[in-house]
């Protein structure tokens, strides 16, 4: 009875996990989902508990496994309503990115579902302090033949639930082995897709395998190489610069800023008045339809699209995993012209990298969270305001045209609190308070934006300088599409603005946050540069399509086959280290 309690319990918190993501995504629960569901964790809970029947001490290891298996639920269901993927078994390794931010973050979507999950073992240990008293404990012998059998019946399992996915999305597959290994293409996202398909125990044994392959074969570098030769944009005409001479290029990265939020009325007040004029303005670029393309590395893979024209890895974080790489990058393109560059970004050095990877893309300074914490601490941590006050001081005093990336960080969840200082916002009854509380801090964005875009133009920078502003990703803010304003079933659109561009245009899109790269060495005219980056400049039209996953696209033109393949060439150049050699 013990073991069936257990295998009961474990069934049930991966349970809701699956439930929780398969209810978020398709709004509703048909009987094949929630059968593949129930049959994907039972074959689970038989896996982890099969080494019971030949160990010594089997209930002090049933007890390990079901922590093993609450924490980890604990975790997923926390981080999926934010990445809208499940967390990888290598991201739990990544204790340099925690940080009073993360852990804010974390606490803020907390929920009583997945505080149920932690509570769920201590049902065992009752029953188990309750077996003690009455004395039943009975001897344990080693039965190898239960091993065989738990062993046998989850590879049973396994195969006829993969062979009934295979039978009912023939389409998705050649062969029954394809469907062991490959991503499942409904779902989108390969983490999530994977665990979907191959339940909890699958997937991990897939993450384990993945972690041996990460060497490049000569036939998929070739694959990439010919990509990159066939595929890729190959501009070297300058026709779309700005008439600016030596412009400087200030891009403010904004934290979590969703499109649904410009031109949002609250009570009929607007609440981003400087970012509405700024789409409105018939002289700048302008989308409210770039489809975020960052995956586990969330903020860090926005930055790496923008600075290099790559897109970010699937299963891993680019900025953790791979910041010893050689990159191209806009930073390199303009300092080949004798600019100088800066970065100011309020995070602390170790999180996402932010160090390492400045250093890659080739700032030459990087102002960061410890140099900052004064001022941090003077503005009650409001980093959006000390990060534009300081580059309002820092960038009039530069001697040359120069580079500068500013990260901002208030947008950043949890959205559970009420943001100070509060406005007519939160006093409104519109839409949800964590919709409410997540439009404060856009508005207080908006508000430092309006304030650094004029000092710029008392220090004359204004008018000398291409000044872009982009998302780094969307933001879910409300698990119920109900409860929040959108622009499509997903909300996942992102803003882009560009300042003082050759002409004004108005991007219809779909555009992914891959095209801002080549965009960019379009207007500065920087198209001597030998990387081109896998997107495609938008001022050249034609790009009304997005691969947002190798398996998931927004839209459609005769650019989607190379945008997906797009993924899988971006993956080995960055494995191979390419550029090594090449800068």
């Amino acid at each position: 009875m013990f073991y069936i309690l257990a295998a009961v319990l474990i069934v049930v918190m991966l349970s809701m996990v699956s439930l929780t993501i398969t209810r978020s995504m398709f709004g509703s629960l048909s009987q094949q989902p929630l059968t593949k569901i129930f049959f994907n964790h039972v074959a689970d809970a038989i896996l982890l508990l099969a080494p019971c029947w030949v160990i010594k001490h089997r209930r002090t290891y049933t007890f390990i496994i079901l922590w093993l298996v609450a924490l980890w639920s604990f975790v997923q269901m926390l981080y999926y309503p934010t990445y809208r993927d499940v967390m990888p078994f290598s991201s739990f390794l990544l204790v340099k990115n925690i940080s009073p931010t993360l852990v804010k973050s974390s606490l803020g979507a907390v929920t009583k579902k997945s505080l149920m999950v932690l509570l769920m073992p201590l049902v065992l240990h009752a029953y188990h302090w309750w077996l003690r008293r009455r004395d039943d404990a009975v001897a344990q012998s080693r039965c190898w033949w239960m091993l065989a059998a738990s062993i046998a019946a989850y590879v049973v399992m396994r195969l006829i639930i993969t062979t009934s996915i295979y039978l009912a999305n023939r389409q998705n597959y050649s062969d029954l082995r394809d469907a062991f290994v490959t991503r499942y293409a409904k779902l989108g996202g390969r983490h999530l897709n994977y665990i979907m398909h191959n339940g909890a125990t699958g997937y991990a044994l897939f993450c384990f395998a993945s972690t041996f392959d990460n060497m490049v074969s000569d036939a998929d570098l070739k694959l990439a190489e010919n990509f990159v030769k066939t595929s890729c944009p190959a501009y070297s005409d300058n026709s779309f610069k700005t008439p600016i001479e030596h412009p400087n290029l200030i891009f403010i990265m904004v934290e979590s800023l969703n499109a649904w939020a410009v031109n949002l009325d609250i009570d009929g007040e607007p609440v981003t008045p400087t970012l509405n004029a700024l789409v409105a303005d018939t002289t700048t670029i302008a989308s409210l339809n770039m489809i975020s393309q960052a995956k586990n590395g969330r903020s860090s893979d926005g930055k790496f699209m923008y600075q290099t024209g790559l897109l970010p890895m699937l299963d891993k974080s680019v900025a953790m995993e791979y910041s010893d790489r050689t990159f191209p990058s806009l930073v390199k393109a303009l300092k080949k012209h004798g600019y100088e560059s800066i970065e100011i970004c309020g995070d602390e050095a170790g999180l996402w990298n932010v160090e390492s990877m400045s250093q890659a893309y080739g700032f030459d300074t990087l102002y960061h969270n410890p140099e900052l914490i004064k001022q941090l601490e003077a503005a009650q941590f409001k980093i959006d305001k000390v990060v534009m006050e300081l580059a309002a001081q820092q960038l009039p005093q530069r001697s040359k045209p120069f580079v500068a990336q500013l990260f901002t960080g208030v947008m950043h969840s949890p959205y559970n609190e009420t943001f100070e200082p509060a406005t007519w916002i939160s006093a409104s009854k519109q839409y949800t308070p964590a919709v409410r509380n997540y439009l404060e801090k856009t508005h207080y964005f908006d508000q430092q934006l309006s304030i650094f875009l004029e000092s710029l133009k008392r220090s004359g920078l204004y008018d000398n300088s291409v000044i872009v502003i982009a998302s780094d990703h969307s933001e879910n803010v409300d698990d119920e599409p109900a409860g929040r304003p959108s622009l499509s079933k997903n909300g996942n659109e992102c803003v882009l603005i560009v300042i003082n561009a050759a002409a004004g245009m108005k991007l219809e899109g779909p555009i992914g946050q891959i095209d801002v790269y080549p965009t960019i060495l379009d207007i500065m005219g920087l198209n001597d540069y030998s990387w081109k980056g896998l997107g495609h400049s938008l001022l050249r039209g034609g790009v009304r399509s997005v691969a947002a996953s190798v398996d998931e696209t927004v839209g459609t033109s005769p650019l989607i086959k190379t945008q997906k393949k797009a993924w899988m060439a971006s993956d080995i150049l960055i494995k191979a280290n390419w550029f090594k050699n090449k800068e």
